[in-house]
């Protein structure tokens, strides 16, 4: 059998974790981001709970564990605000070359040790509380774990790069893995620059490079161009292309909806801008003097009693013989109602509502019912007196 050699490779979140998170749970609904998976295997799929936060949808536990851990302040003591642009988190896949993947998964107890080592590798390269996805997939054509890791410092801050490192660190910690795993027959590949902190597009493209310019049996062209992988994980990486690729359209979906969202924030902010100038009246209107504010209402009193006025007193056009019977309170009532009626057709405030009532227009016409109501009375009062008289 030819060499058999363990495969390492770590990149920056540069994707939605929403869309890695559909892929590596095996999301329902989201068929589509694990298309190339054997749905009939699914159900051998591991992901075990490092932590709390494995129990979450990863997009929570990600954001739970920052909250968590992210202790950053400024010159004032304060906690810095986190960048926009800052990476969150950071994938791992952590697999070997096929065949001797095969003999290990095939064999329980080798298989439970080959998944509780590389546990430890993670926690020891990590910190096991970073560790918010650590799942072990069976159901592709190799074995293999996807783990997504906080790039939390020792003191709080967020920071991929310090995390991650450069080359020479991305090299020594191959070594370790490497070292990790020789007692299952996964030995370092040949070292060549380390792994690249590329982002996702870069990574797929290097990764088809590969496979359209080189022959698979052909070994040391796959090593030089795909640095420490060699031609036995090709496959695993084909795996993870077609993942992340379809991690990409998950992006471009969640760019369309944060640009829907964009539009309604906007459309929030208008409403707000039209609010304050509402709160920038009244607080105007507070400062004022006594005097001032009375000025100010009974101005707008005058304007809305004589634009609306009018047609609270073509309520009154045809009064009734009952008004005879009518009390002042029972008057006042009356014209309160149509008054509230008018406002509410043409669509005035509770507060203009207010000020039409206590209009003199308005004031007017229950004088006007008043001396309606006293008129009619003094006519039947006549009436009554000259048909005593026999008049």
């Amino acid at each position: 059998m030819s060499k058999q050699y363990a495969t390492y490779h770590a990149e920056k979140g540069s994707v939605s974790s929403g869309g890695i998170g559909k892929h590596i749970d095996r999301a329902e609904g989201a068929e589509h981001t694990y298309r190339h998976a054997d749905q009939e295997r699914t159900h051998l799929n591991e992901n075990i709970l490092v932590n709390e936060h494995c129990k979450k949808p990863l997009h929570v536990g990600i954001s739970d564990r920052i909250a968590e851990g992210y202790s950053s302040k400024n010159k004032a003591g304060e906690l810095k605000a986190i960048r926009k642009d800052a990476v969150k988190y950071t994938t791992h896949i952590l697999t070997g070359s096929h065949e001797q993947m095969k003999k290990i998964e095939a064999d329980p107890k080798a298989r439970k040790a080959w998944i509780n080592s590389n546990l430890e590798f993670m926690k020891k390269e990590y910190g096991e509380k970073n560790i918010v996805r650590f799942s072990v997939h069976r159901d592709e054509k190799t074995m293999h774990i996807h783990a997504v890791t906080v790039p939390l410092t020792s003191d709080g801050r967020l920071s991929a790069k310090e995390v991650l490192g450069g080359r020479k660190e991305m090299s020594e910690r191959q070594d370790r893995y490497a070292a990790q795993m020789k007692s299952f027959g996964l030995e370092r590949g040949e070292k060549a620059t380390g792994i690249k902190h590329e982002n996702a597009r870069e990574y797929y493209a290097r990764i088809e490079q590969a496979q359209n310019s080189i022959d698979k049996n052909d070994f040391k062209a796959q090593k030089n161009v795909l640095g420490v992988y060699k031609s036995e994980s090709v496959e695993e990486l084909e795996n993870a292309l077609k993942s992340q690729k379809t991690a990409l359209k998950s992006k471009d979906l969640e760019i369309a909806k944060l640009k829907e969202q964009q539009k309604k924030d906007s459309e929030f902010k208008l409403k707000i801008t039209e609010s304050r100038k509402i709160i920038d009246e009244k607080l105007k209107y507070a400062v004022l003097s006594d005097s001032a504010r009375e000025e100010i209402k009974s101005e707008k009193i005058n304007e809305i009693g004589k634009k609306y006025g009018y047609e609270v007193k073509q309520k009154f056009n045809f009064v009734a013989h009952s008004i005879q019977n009518k009390t002042d309170a029972e008057i006042k009532e009356m014209v309160k109602n149509q008054t509230e009626r008018v406002a509410q057709d043409k669509g005035l405030s509770k507060v203009d509502t207010e000020l039409l009532k206590r209009s003199n227009e308005v004031k007017n016409i229950e004088k006007y019912l008043q001396n309606e109501r006293e008129r009619r009375n003094e006519i039947d009062q006549r009436r009554g007196q000259n048909k005593g008289r026999g008049i």
